[in-house]
């Protein structure tokens, strides 16, 4: 329940995390997911005890949570239960407002993040159903102080936490949206895609035979264009095989009609091929772009994070042979070393601003 019990048991939990926190510093044991959570719990706690009226404490909360994803929006959610027993409970609502807020705080950082994969979003499928009613609600009932331009943002967490075809009331939203071309391509064509996964493949294919016949229309460049812009729906769709072939033929098209493709062409060759286990041609493709970041007349809007070389699961597999290393050095050079303590508090002042400048805007 969310009574007593619950602030007892945080008291508690806060009590042993002080202990461990106190322990000599010579250990240095690894923080545990049950650490975790007591630290979660007892930040919550600090919100639900409250009035719930002030955004510094809305914010370090939200920080709190999303300090470790999995494991802060899993015992969120564990708690929506009892919360829905007891809806009109000040204590109810605080946790719901609370969950909203992490929500939307998940959703920006990790559209922010610069990378873009499958299994993003997974994280909120701890909070659900209460995550993917909002995300629904956001993109088919879109209030006020939400963005319509941000929609498009939510299809990607929708395909993660909506493995299969949602409610019909649903679909029908969703097909409005597709079938009304006052809204943006952009948007039209990523529910497409979300369509396609629920087995609900025309309004895709409508997609992919328009971006075909654009691939053999206008100039060199446009059709290079085309072609790449083809390769990415096909990503976008998971067809990996036909996206690296049309990486393939855009990079030959590109020669031919002597067009300069920027770096991330080649990165996002190689990482569908890496998605396919291609590793001697994605390290290729990453050679490539390796090579034009180092050049010191790339212009710098085509620069890429060095982020996405270490971190971007998709090409995880390239990471592990053993030619990545000096890819990697060959892009950025050597890792510049970094205060980690400065740092992490630069970042979570820079969080924590960021969700109180989102919970003035959406009034919530």
């Amino acid at each position: 329940m969310l009574g007593l019990d619950s602030s007892l048991k945080c008291a508690v939990s806060s009590l042993v995390w002080l202990v461990i926190a106190s322990a000599s510093v010579t250990s240095q044991k690894p923080v545990s997911d049950q650490d975790k959570v007591e630290q979660v719990c007892a930040a919550a706690e600090k919100w639900l005890v409250t009035d719930h009226t002030s955004k510094e404490l809305m914010a370090d909360t939200v920080v709190a949570v999303l300090k470790t994803p999995r494991v802060g929006l899993a015992w969120l959610g564990e708690q929506l239960p009892a919360a829905s027993n007891a809806p009109n409970e000040t204590r109810s609502k605080g946790l719901r407002s609370l969950c909203t807020q992490v929500t939307l705080e998940f959703l920006r950082r990790t559209h922010g993040s610069g990378m873009t994969f499958v299994g993003q979003y997974n994280p909120l499928k701890g909070l659900q159903p209460f995550a993917g009613d909002f995300v629904f609600q956001l993109l088919l009932e879109t209030p006020e102080w939400y963005p319509l331009t941000f929609r498009v943002r939510l299809v990607p967490a929708l395909r993660d936490m909506q493995l299969r075809s949602p409610s019909v009331a649903r679909l029908d939203g969703i097909l409005e949206i597709v079938n009304d071309k006052r809204e943006t391509t952009g948007l039209r064509n990523a529910l497409a895609a979300a369509l396609w996964q629920w087995g609900k493949p025309e309004h895709a294919r409508k997609v992919l035979k328009q971006l075909m016949a654009e691939t053999a229309e206008g100039d060199g460049e446009d059709r290079v264009d085309a072609t790449l812009f083809l390769a990415d729906y096909y990503n976008v769709l998971r067809d990996y095989k036909s996206s690296a072939r049309a990486h393939r033929t855009a990079q030959a098209l590109a020669k031919a009609s002597k067009v300069q493709l920027p770096p991330i062409a080649f990165y996002a060759a190689a990482c569908v091929q890496a998605l396919q286990g291609d590793v001697d041609d994605g390290i290729k493709s990453l050679e490539t772009c390796a090579r034009m970041h180092a050049s010191p007349d790339l212009d710098r809007s085509l620069r890429l994070e060095r982020s996405l070389f270490e971190k971007d699961p998709e090409i995880t597999v390239l990471r592990k042979d053993k030619r990545f290393a000096v890819l990697l050095k060959l892009a950025f050079g050597e890792a510049k070393k970094a205060d980690k303590t400065d740092g992490a508090g630069k970042a979570d002042k820079a969080d924590k601003a960021d969700v109180a400048n989102q919970a003035g805007k959406d009034g919530r």
